[in-house]
Order: C-alpha cells, then structure tokens, then sequence
C-alpha cells in the first residue's frame, strides 16, 4: 500500500510540473508593417529631438550626417530610434534600421527653431 501511495505522488507531481510548463508567455507588442519603399533620411540628430516629424514607425530609416564626429552618435541613435525586433546596420558613422522610437521620443517635443 505504501509503495503505490508513493507511485501515485510521484505520478501526480510529475503530471503537475508537465503541465505548468504549458503556461504560454505573455504576448509581445504587434511588429508594425514595415514600409520597405520608403526611407526616412536623417542627416542631423541631438539625443533630445524628435525625428517623428518625418518618418513613420515601420519605415527605414537611415541616419547619415553631413559631419564625422561622435562615434558613440549612431549607437544613441539606434537605441532610440530603432526597432530592436530587426536587423540594425551600424557603422561608425551612420545608421539604417526599421525606425521605432522608444517611449521617451514619443513624447519629447521638437526643439524650437
């Protein structure tokens, strides 16, 4: 009696952990649909400004400025403005990716002119 009392917890755990395993992950955030006809030019960029004026998430994006200088400017770049969920070009001087800006961007105000 013993021995099938241990036999049936033994079975009932392992039918516990099978099927907490089951459990499905929380859904991701839909990927926007990505315009690849269209690129978004960006030549110059301050972490603090907003470059949604005129691009679109799910759009490529490219940022390219006229000047050399900053090496650390595309990796800002990128972690602001890029959709981490997709492939990033990334060189010492530019940037292409799906353009997707993080919360922060959303809402930052364009700097006056």
């Amino acid at each position: 009696m013993k021995r099938s009392s241990c036999l049936t917890l033994l079975f009932l755990t392992a039918a516990t952990l099978a099927l907490s395993a089951c459990r499905q992950p929380p859904a991701a955030a839909p990927a926007p649909a990505i315009n690849q006809n269209d690129i978004c030019e960006v030549k110059g960029w301050q972490y603090d400004n907003a470059v949604q004026a005129g691009c679109t998430s799910g759009q490529k994006i490219i940022f390219a400025p006229d000047t050399f200088g900053n090496e650390q400017l595309p990796i800002l770049f990128a972690a602001v403005n890029c959709d981490m969920r997709y492939a990033i070009a990334l060189t010492n001087g530019g940037v292409a990716c799906i353009y997707e800006p993080t919360k922060q961007a959303r809402t930052a105000k364009p700097p006056a002119k």
